[in-house]
């Protein structure tokens, strides 16, 4: 069994995926974070779709975070979470591109904080995800186990 500390991929999901949440609610700003709200048909405000996908941005994000606090309970399944956080990577692409899209106007708040950050936080976790599941067994020193990385 490997030592849980020499290994960088439950981190750097963690972090990955803790960032993605706050960056998304800090610092990544929708329609809804400037004042624009959808009047509705009952006469009532809510929120305009770019919030949803704010929404929906985060709970992936937080679904990488907890793939990496598994990945470091269980260590002997890194290769595979990996894969795993590479897909909700692709997911966090799709989320204000396809799945739940952004405001229809291009001069929107969304269109021009929230929409190019998701899709940069997502590659970067498609990378990162993709990094994961190779095995740099070079880097492993002599003598220590062989085991799957």
């Amino acid at each position: 069994m490997r030592s849980r500390f020499r290994d960088w991929r439950p981190l750097l999901f963690i972090v990955l995926g803790g960032g993605a949440v706050l960056a998304s609610h800090y610092l990544l700003h929708t329609c809804g974070d400037a004042g624009h709200m959808v009047q509705t048909a009952g006469g009532g405000m809510m929120p305009m779709r770019c919030h949803w996908s704010e929404r929906a941005f985060q709970g992936v994000g937080a679904l990488v975070a907890l793939i990496g606090l598994f990945a470091y309970v269980f260590p002997d399944s890194v290769r595979g979470l990996s894969l795993a956080v590479a897909g909700a990577g692709v997911l966090m692409i799709n989320i204000p591109v396809w799945l739940v899209p952004t405001c229809a106007m291009q001069g929107m708040v969304c269109n021009l904080s929230f929409k190019p950050g998701a899709l940069l936080i997502g590659g970067i976790t498609v990378l990162a995800g993709l990094l994961g599941t190779v095995r740099f067994e070079a880097l492993i020193p002599t003598g220590v186990g062989r085991s799957a990385v």
